[in-house]
């Protein structure tokens, strides 16, 4: 199935929340909030729970609530992998589906996505692509 552009993610890190060691490594949670642009626009609300592992990697979970301009919400689950490719800087990527009782948006239910993206420590800013196949 061909891909297709859907949106692009400017969002900053609120909070972040370290919530235990283990032998594999750390787990930290993330609050962040930004703006997407694409085939809709959307104010967006996330939380990103991850592993991070001694060796840089590290596993992704996110739960995401987008809001259009209208008062339209999509809800987006996904997962994925991290990979510190910098001191600062990190890697994502992974998969996401989409949820909505929208009958404009009705078209992303069916859809499966796939993302793409950076987020920068120092700074708390991550840029993130998303993909759809229909």
């Amino acid at each position: 199935m061909p891909k297709e552009f859907l949106y692009e993610v400017r969002e900053k890190a609120t909070t972040v929340t370290v919530k235990e060691f283990t032998p594999e490594g750390v787990r930290l949670s993330y609050n962040l909030q930004g703006q997407v642009k694409g085939q809709y626009d959307a104010a967006r609300l996330e939380s990103a729970d991850t592993l991070f592992r001694v060796d840089g990697s590290g596993d992704l979970e996110i739960h995401i609530m987008d809001q259009t301009p209208e008062g339209d919400v999509i809800l987006i689950p996904g997962r994925g992998t991290v990979k510190q490719v910098s001191p600062t800087t990190i890697h994502v990527q992974g998969t996401n589906t989409f949820l909505t009782t929208s009958k404009k948006f009705a078209w992303l239910n069916p859809a499966k996505g796939r993302f793409e993206g950076t987020f920068d420590r120092a700074t708390g800013e991550a840029v993130v692509k998303c993909f759809a196949t229909r």
